[in-house]
């Protein structure tokens, strides 16, 4: 007796197609051919098969947006001064991990830039609507002042960064203030004392001001002396950089910024020997020599079509009066760049009895 549960899965390998063709038959996509569509509920039922509640709601919405005939489509805004191709890596992964998981449920994305050359935010609510497009990912935006408004009955949303709270969307960003934690918790169990921290001021803007909030919070806890204000400003150049190393003489430096370990050694930095250096979140996926708090921007990417697949399902169009906040945690990553620093070993004292015969001697 085969006790595995029915699922789209055992039905796909018994009528030897994918799992996405017995999605699209059993809510008779017309992509799937007539016999085939037949073939695959025959095996469904003998297999005992029940839809998933979820699913099921997900078909009662697209029949009722009466959109059977194509794959529902999520618009990924972008309103950033800047096109796609001039994306930060860490918004791209972002980008990216959305329509990896996009495509996993059958859903289609489309790219809408807010601030498009002749395009403005008017004539943008207009193509969506006009498409019954109502599902939206908020791609991460750097600065408030690049939040946009919307006529938010028409659409269900999910903004991909803490700045545009202000829509009244679900958030899915890093969990900032813990990835800040387990950053300095790591290096201070790996003997570093004197933590420098720099930050560019739109950076510490993404985070809600929560990297310079738990730095405060830990720098209460230390001696003054070991107490390092951080290199925080509109800009940081490598000779600011540089300058602020000599004069503050960290045992670390600590930045959401990779460029900065190379303009460190660039300036003749021996690191780990004379310096340690560990990254905060940076853009990559490549672990490499840089020891980090490492974050998974695809997840959130893909955590963000999660939430908005459940809203769609139950048509929860609009803002909702408490939106919720999904964190995704940061991780510690060892790298060569913060290998600790060993701690000093005591000179042994001579002993009483040795003193006395040297003196005697």
């Amino acid at each position: 007796m085969n006790d595995k549960r029915p699922s789209c899965k055992t039905i796909a390998k018994e009528a030897g197609v994918s799992r996405m063709t017995v999605s699209m038959a059993l809510r008779d996509h017309p992509r799937v051919a007539p016999e085939t569509r037949r073939r695959i509920k025959e095996i469904a039922i003998k297999q005992g098969y029940t839809p998933d509640p979820n699913l099921t709601q997900l078909m009662r919405y697209l029949r009722k947006r009466d959109i059977s005939k194509e794959e529902p489509v999520i618009a990924l805004l972008n309103a950033k001064k800047r096109p796609l191709e001039e994306f930060d890596r860490d918004s791209l992964l972002v980008r990216q991990g959305a329509i990896e998981r996009a495509e996993e449920l059958g859903f289609k994305t489309t790219d809408f830039w807010l601030n498009e050359p002749g395009m403005r935010i008017e004539r943008t609510i207009q193509i969506l609507e006009t498409r019954g497009i109502r599902g939206i990912v908020v791609l991460p935006v750097e600065k408030l002042r690049n939040v946009f408004s919307l006529p938010q009955e028409n659409f269900i949303g999910v903004s991909t960064c803490s700045v545009a709270a202000k829509l009244g969307f679900n958030q899915v960003h890093p969990h900032f203030y813990q990835a800040m934690h387990t950053g300095i918790q790591n290096m201070a169990e790996k003997g570093y004392k004197r933590i420098g921290f720099c930050t560019t001021h739109n950076e510490d803007e993404r985070s809600n001001h929560l990297y310079q909030c738990y730095l405060g919070w830990y720098q209460k806890s230390l001696a003054e002396a070991t107490r390092i204000p951080p290199l925080a400003q509109e800009e940081i150049t490598p000779d600011e950089l540089v300058a602020w190393v000599k004069k503050t003489r960290p045992d670390i430096v600590y930045s959401p910024n990779v460029d900065h370990y190379d303009w460190l050694l660039e300036a003749g930095f021996d690191i780990p020997g004379e310096i340690s250096f560990a990254a905060l979140a940076p853009p990559t996926e490549d672990y490499g020599e840089i020891a980090q708090v490492q974050v998974g921007y695809r997840k959130i990417g893909a955590t963000a079509i999660d939430i908005l697949k459940t809203k769609l399902a139950n048509e929860s169009l609009g803002p909702s009066d408490n939106p919720a906040v999904t964190l995704i945690r940061g991780e510690w990553i060892d790298g060569e760049s913060a290998p600790g620093i060993k701690p000093k070993k005591r000179r042994k004292k001579p002993s009483s009895s040795g003193k006395k015969a040297v003196a005697a001697a």
